[in-house]
């Protein structure tokens, strides 16, 4: 099972609560439980220069009645719902909160009560990418949500890259989806090579790409197909091979293209390896993409229960695991 405890912090605004049909079914397809979450500012981490006592006690009253009735909404979904407030720094109390009860995805749209701003996510998610060092699914607001009477995502865009990491996450995803009527797009993006310069490159120059892109387009062609039938297992799997220059850019018109209702994407590519919180190329696709964007982190504790190998059914690469001491 993928994901065992998802979190959903929410800050009271319907705009938040967006995330809530995306939380469900993901729930749904992993037999996961949902924990409700939400962050009261004291005054000491407040603008406000002092907070009314019997205001502050109301308030904590009326959020407890909020997140009660939506937990009554996803126990109707035969979901088992964890509801929470606490105080302080949003951030860090998710943060803690991911760490206290074990959290293996966070569900949250891109911005909360605090609206839209020059930045591409609210100040709060961004910090909690940084810090949680957990997978998450970001939610444009204003994208149409799932169904409630939906049992899994129609379409599902998978990027990969050739990288362990890109396989890992395309075989969980595939595992969580199984047995649902659902189409898992396998997407591999060749990028043509930047050639800087102030002279136009020269005519044996543009045959050494040309060439150098066709190997790589002939290599991911037989790799695609030899991953679309080890992930073909009571699920419909098809792939789509892109030559271009921008990577994200083509992720994102793939998506649109093909009419996704979700795309799937490891937090770490070639170039990032697994230094960094996420990888440039995830990092631009959750930006700009208006469809839900599934980030999945391969943390090493993930690696060494040997998860990427318990359904049986997915065998790519698994030397490299082995190879770096994790199963």
């Amino acid at each position: 099972m993928l994901f065992k405890q998802i979190l959903l912090p929410l800050d009271g605004s319907s705009v938040a609560e967006e995330a809530i049909g995306h939380a469900v079914l993901v729930a749904r397809n992993c037999g996961a439980a949902i924990h409700l979450l939400h962050v009261q500012r004291t005054a000491a981490h407040s603008d406000e220069h002092s907070i009314d006592p019997v205001h502050w006690r109301l308030r904590r009253a009326e959020l407890q009645s909020y997140l009660n009735r939506l937990a009554e909404f996803i126990s109707d979904k035969e979901i088992s719902v964890t509801v929470s407030v606490r105080e302080g720094r949003p951030a860090e109390q998710i943060v803690e909160y991911c760490e206290e009860a074990e959290i293996d995805l966070i569900v949250f749209t891109a911005y909360g009560k605090g609206g839209i701003s020059r930045f591409h996510f609210g100040s709060t998610a961004q910090k909690v990418f940084s810090g949680a060092g957990r997978s998450f699914m970001i939610v444009r607001p204003g994208v149409t949500a799932p169904s409630q009477d939906q049992l899994a995502y129609g379409r599902i865009l998978i990027s990969v890259d050739g990288s362990p990491h890109s396989e890992w996450m395309a075989c969980q995803v595939a595992a969580m989806m199984r047995g649902q009527p659902v189409e898992l797009i396998l997407l591999q993006v060749i990028a043509v090579p930047e050639m800087p310069r102030r002279m136009p490159i020269t005519r044996e120059e543009h045959a050494t790409r040309e060439k150098f892109v066709e190997n790589n387009r002939r290599a991911a062609q037989s790799y695609l197909d030899e991953m679309a039938q080890q992930l073909e297992n009571g699920i419909k799997v098809s792939f789509r091979l892109v030559i271009a220059e921008n990577m994200a850019d083509s992720i994102c018109a793939t998506a649109a293209e093909e009419a996704v209702d979700l795309i799937a994407m490891s937090a770490h590519d070639w170039q990032s390896g697994g230094q960094r919180v996420m990888g440039n190329i995830c990092q631009t696709v959750m930006c700009h993409s208006p469809i839900p964007v599934l980030v999945l982190q391969d943390r090493p504790e993930i690696r060494q229960s040997g998860e990427a190998e318990d359904e049986g059914f997915c065998r790519i690469r698994q030397e490299f695991y082995s190879e770096n001491g994790a199963g």
